[in-house]
């Protein structure tokens, strides 16, 4: 599953940069899938880790840009993480999921304990957002205080009874910042195939994709315009 995970992140990453990407944003937990423990347990995270992360690193430099990866990390304790690798091999930071299910497929993460903002070169100061992080006003108004430009949230939401219901909209009004989401789609423990990735600004989706299948979304930032542009999804 991991293995089949990575490939595919690879195989995106590639063709994206091939598209002139220069950061690449995969869902909420891309490496492992969501419903992962009661597939194949919670043991790999520390024990493969130095691996994944060298991959990661490698695969950074390989697409000469930012790759901005979900996956399950291992720091006395278990996280849900959305972690920033750059050109240069070396990881460059995280974000730990704060608003983490406690029970059922999520169970087996702690929660992390701060808003995250980080300046990356070329881009501006990015802050991030693990899927359901983005439902507290709290920490929206706290990443935001960080001075961002942009907001990035990885996710696994899928639509029904508690998916999505404004949260990111919200966070792009009350900001002023625009708002891009990765997230799911295809099938895990849940039906993702209707989870949509979107782009939103002052308030208002601008931009959305959905389908069965992976795909990636192209979207221009103009960092100094603080500004989105010509979101485009090709495939994968």
């Amino acid at each position: 599953m991991v293995e089949r995970n990575k490939r595919m992140v690879e195989g995106a990453a590639v063709r994206a940069s091939m598209h002139g990407a220069r950061m690449v944003v995969t869902p909420e937990l891309a490496v492992s899938g969501w419903g992962f423990r009661d597939l194949i347990g919670i043991d790999w995270i520390a024990r493969d880790q130095t691996a994944l992360f060298g991959w990661a690193g490698a695969l950074a430099h390989r697409i000469a840009g930012h790759l901005l990866l979900g996956t399950p990390e291992a720091d006395q304790g278990l996280f849900n993480s959305m972690i920033l690798f750059g050109p240069g091999r070396a990881r460059l930071g995280h974000h730990r999921k704060i608003n983490v299910l406690r029970v059922g497929s999520e169970s087996w993460s702690a929660p992390g304990d701060r808003a995250t903002s980080l300046a990356v070169d070329g881009l501006g100061r990015l802050g991030l957002f693990v899927c359901a992080d983005m439902y507290s006003e709290r920490l929206v108004d706290e990443t935001a205080a960080g001075g961002v430009d942009l907001l990035i949230s990885s996710a696994a939401w899928a639509p029904g009874h508690h998916g999505p219901n404004g949260e990111w909209e919200r966070a792009s009004r009350v900001t002023g910042r625009p708002v891009l989401v990765c997230n799911r789609t295809g099938f895990d423990v849940m039906d993702f195939t209707g989870a949509r990735s979107v782009a939103a600004v002052a308030g208002s989706v601008v931009a959305a994709h959905s389908s069965p299948e992976a795909a990636i979304a192209l979207v221009d930032w103009l960092p100094r315009a603080r500004q989105l542009a010509n979101w485009r999804v090709v495939s994968c």
